[in-house]
């Protein structure tokens, strides 16, 4: 596989690994060689700490990002590394600080939560997540416009009302939650 062999010229390379374990777990869903190959991403990332906070956003999105069908994956191993993951990041930016960029890396940490079943979790740290995209000013408007579209659509979901801020409103959508109850059933 190509991507093998850029992985042997530059062993820590974010995105040749990122595409490696997203190519293993979910095209492939080679679970054998995958999830091996994601607990080590998951360890690395969590290692890195603060000069690679976007490995462990990475690492959680490739196991909760609502877009991505996870339901091949064990769910215990999944669960586990989600929490790691989880308590990493709000580790290093709590929601109570004044960390930037929680509108980039809560996201994940929501979607975990939500999966998880702790669904007042989840809105928290969504709200939290809007809220530090009104104090960010060194990001370019458009960039605040994606994050805020997907946040508020991760909150409508969450809450099954449709959700608003800044003059942008979204509907709630019934993906999150069917997502919801295959990853608990």
């Amino acid at each position: 596989m190509a991507i093998e062999e850029g992985l042997a010229v530059m062993p820590d390379s974010f995105d040749f690994r990122r595409v490696h374990a997203d190519i293993l777990l979910h095209k492939l869903r080679d679970i054998k060689t995958g999830l091996p190959l994601m607990r080590e991403l998951v360890e690395d990332a969590i290692n890195k700490k603060f000069e690679a906070m976007s490995w462990v956003v990475m690492a959680l999105n490739q196991l909760f990002h609502p877009t991505i069908d996870n339901s091949h994956l064990p769910h215990d191993d999944r669960f586990a590394m989600g929490k790691e993951l989880s308590e990493q990041i709000l580790e290093l930016n709590p929601p109570q600080g004044d960390g930037d960029f929680k509108f980039g890396c809560y996201f994940p940490v929501a979607q975990y939560y939500y999966e998880s079943g702790n669904k007042d979790r989840a809105i928290e740290l969504i709200e939290v997540a809007i809220k530090s995209l009104d104090h960010s000013e060194p990001v370019p408007d458009q960039t605040k416009q994606r994050y805020l579209t997907s946040l508020l659509q991760a909150l409508a979901n969450y809450t099954g009302e449709p959700a608003c801020h800044a003059g942008l409103c979204v509907a709630p959508q019934n993906k999150t939650s069917e997502t919801q109850n295959a990853v608990t059933s």
